[in-house]
């Protein structure tokens, strides 16, 4: 999964926690820095990039499903839906870690500093190992 940077045409993150393919992700509609992806092995991950953007905040391997191909969220927010590959479907209620604080804009836009910053870091280095 990446988040991109359409005018650099390079990614701001790449998310590698998954260790299956990535069928779906989508984000939050109420909350600035919550998304929620599923896999191939059944599991639903939700992140929330202001707590932290190694590891997912929630994860789930729903149990006998088999690949998970749609992640659906509520127009509230607290609840997320997902589907798998032989039409079942599942609703999950995210509770507290899908209502947004006061302060998550403005944690989110410094977490995107961050991670801009820590990319422009990671390409001078790359730049003066090529020079070197």
């Amino acid at each position: 999964m990446l988040l991109s940077a359409f005018q650099h045409n390079k990614p701001l993150y790449s998310f590698e926690d998954n260790a299956d393919y990535v069928y779906d992700v989508m984000w939050s509609p109420v909350h600035p820095a919550l998304f929620a992806c599923v896999d191939g092995m059944g599991r639903l991950d939700l992140w929330n990039l202001n707590n932290d953007t190694e590891v997912p905040t929630a994860s789930v391997m729903i149990e006998g499903a088999s690949a998970l191909n749609r992640v659906r969220w509520a127009q509230t927010g607290k609840e997320v839906a997902v589907g798998d590959s032989e039409g079942r479907i599942w609703i999950y209620d995210v509770g507290e870690l899908a209502v947004p604080h006061n302060d998550e804009w403005t944690r989110f836009a410094r977490t995107l500093v961050e991670i801009r910053a820590n990319r422009a870091d990671s390409e001078e280095e790359g730049a003066v190992e090529l020079s070197a």
